[in-house]
């Protein structure tokens, strides 16, 4: 999936990229484009996730503010855009998380594939442990598909 955060990532590299090029061929050369290149595409990395960092640490703060029942809640809501995040903050309370695995594989069978994504992302992050017993599974693949894959983990739920 890729997100407004990609952008800001490939946009900030690109710049960085192109700013340390021309300004180290300007100064030093050859030599010194390279390393302005190289220097200047991972500054533009790191600065583009910046944007990333802010809204998931304030996306955080609201979370740790919510009552463990409140998060269950939202985790249960289809309008949960964030369910992985969830997940890890129950799980940081020291809740039993392995209870919402149901939830998880509800998403990934879900007939939007947006929901898909979100629940691929839950279990990739909640749950890395069952990635590996469905590897071939593909958010993008039909309905049915995804969920004769998923049937598989049902039987760990």
């Amino acid at each position: 999936m890729f997100t407004l955060f990609h952008v800001f990532v490939l946009a900030g590299a690109v710049f960085g990229l192109t700013t340390g090029l021309s300004v180290g061929a300007k100064f030093f050369g050859v030599a010194g484009g390279i390393i302005g290149a190289l220097a200047g595409g991972y500054l533009g990395v790191v600065i583009g996730r910046i944007p990333e960092r802010l809204v998931l640490r304030s996306l955080i703060r609201h979370l740790k503010a919510k009552s463990t029942a409140e998060l269950r809640a939202q985790l249960h809501s289809p309008n949960c855009l964030t369910p992985n995040v969830v997940l890890l903050e129950l799980q940081s309370r020291g809740e039993d998380i392995r209870q919402e695995l149901p939830v998880v594989l509800d998403m990934l069978a879900s007939e939007d594939v947006g929901r898909r994504g979100h629940g691929w992302a839950a279990l990739t992050s909640a749950f890395p442990e069952l990635v590996d017993r469905i590897r071939d599974y593909r958010i993008g693949d039909s309905v049915d598909e995804c969920r004769r894959k998923t049937e598989i983990l049902k039987q760990v739920a």
